[in-house]
């Protein structure tokens, strides 16, 4: 009888261990479980899947643009996704012009590129176009915080092909030429380059001619005697070296070229979430900030450095008396009313878009000019 019962406790003990076990077991696969399904998550936010994205720079290899925006910036991009993004660059416009930047964007020539509205033959970044409107934006910070700021208010639905990025522009634009210029008088009948569209009627009512031309050719313009003088920014007109072709400078501050980065709406859909969070709200910001800092630093030093170089071979730097500056500016007033105009002929709100406009600089203290 005692051996029976002896069994019988062995056996009851062996199911109970057997029991415990089992639920180990379980409790482990559970955990496993649990495990594997963090790292799938895990994976699915940084999955180690790579993308590569074309960039067309618009400046050559040497220009301060490329140098010390279009070059950091990739390298930022690669280093925050940890790898995952990787952009090449393709300078000199080497995969689309300005005029023709959004279709080739949206169309996937390139994956992200500067876009100018006023060099742009695509009417959809029409509204754009007020930041390059003359005596209007100062410096790049100031177009930053206004053509942002608009983008908000009035375009944020506008564009399906292409992903905006950010605003950002150039430093502000002079004349540079191969005669002195001090005068609006001084500029009749004279070939007047510009890569910028809306400032070929401002050339126009100074009695002059407008040609325009693409940034990558300015230089050979001059010295082909195809232009007289050229239209363009502080800081590009160092790196095009167009001091060696147009010795004197007319400092008139035409405003900026104003810009904004986009990028190819296929090619951002196709990252994950947390990059398209990541290029939002803080790669496109960094491109923007990389612009400012270049341009907002580099727009005086710009022009002692012009001076230097042209001091030798008897060019110089003109400054235009008060009333003088006045006449070339008194033009564009036309301009900002004919904005209006075809901004409301083009179906878009064009005097609420201006009042806004206005108002944007007043609160970064810019004196309207009208």
């Amino acid at each position: 009888m005692k051996k029976v019962f002896l069994n019988f406790t062995v056996l009851i003990l062996a199911i109970v261990f057997l029991a415990a076990c089992g639920q180990v077991e379980d409790t482990s696969s559970n955990e496993s479980s649990n495990e594997s399904s963090n790292e799938s998550t895990n994976e699915s936010n940084n999955s180690g899947e790579t993308y590569e994205l074309n960039y067309n720079v618009l400046a050559p290899p040497t220009h301060p643009y490329t140098k010390n925006v279009s070059e950091p910036w990739a390298e930022f991009v690669h280093n925050e996704t940890n790898g995952r993004v990787t952009v090449h660059l393709f300078p000199s416009a080497a995969l689309g012009t300005p005029d023709t930047g959004y279709d080739d964007v949206s169309g996937g020539v390139f994956d992200v590129g500067l876009l100018y509205a006023s060099s742009d033959k695509n009417d959809i970044l029409y509204p754009l176009s007020i930041g390059d409107l003359p005596f209007a934006i100062p410096n790049p910070d100031v177009a930053v915080n206004v053509m942002n700021k608009f983008y908000d208010k009035f375009l944020k639905d506008t564009f399906k092909d292409a992903v905006w990025l950010g605003a950002s522009s150039t430093d502000t634009s002079q004349l540079y030429s191969t005669d002195p210029i001090a005068t609006v008088e001084d500029t009749k009948s004279r070939k007047i380059s510009n890569s910028l569209y809306s400032r070929n009627q401002l050339i126009e009512m100074w009695g002059a001619v407008p040609v325009s031309i693409a940034n990558t050719e300015l230089y050979e313009s001059v010295e082909r005697g195809i232009v007289d003088d050229i239209i363009y920014n502080t800081t590009g007109a160092i790196g095009f070296n167009l001091n060696e072709v147009a010795p004197y400078m007319t400092k008139l501050d035409l405003g900026v070229s104003s810009n904004g980065l986009f990028i190819n709406a296929n090619a951002f859909n196709q990252f994950p979430e947390d990059l398209q969070k990541l290029f939002v709200e803080k790669l496109g910001p960094k491109h923007q900030e990389l612009m400012a800092n270049l341009y907002m630093s580099s727009m005086e030093n710009s022009i002692k450095e012009f001076e230097n170089r042209v001091k030798d071979k008897g060019g110089k730097v003109i400054v235009p008396e008060s009333a003088e500056l006045n006449k070339f500016k008194e033009p564009a007033k036309k301009m900002w009313d004919e904005w209006v105009t075809e901004a409301n002929k083009r179906g878009y709100p064009g005097d609420e878009m201006m009042e806004f406009f206005k108002q944007a600089l007043e609160e970064e203290g810019v004196e309207i000019p009208f």
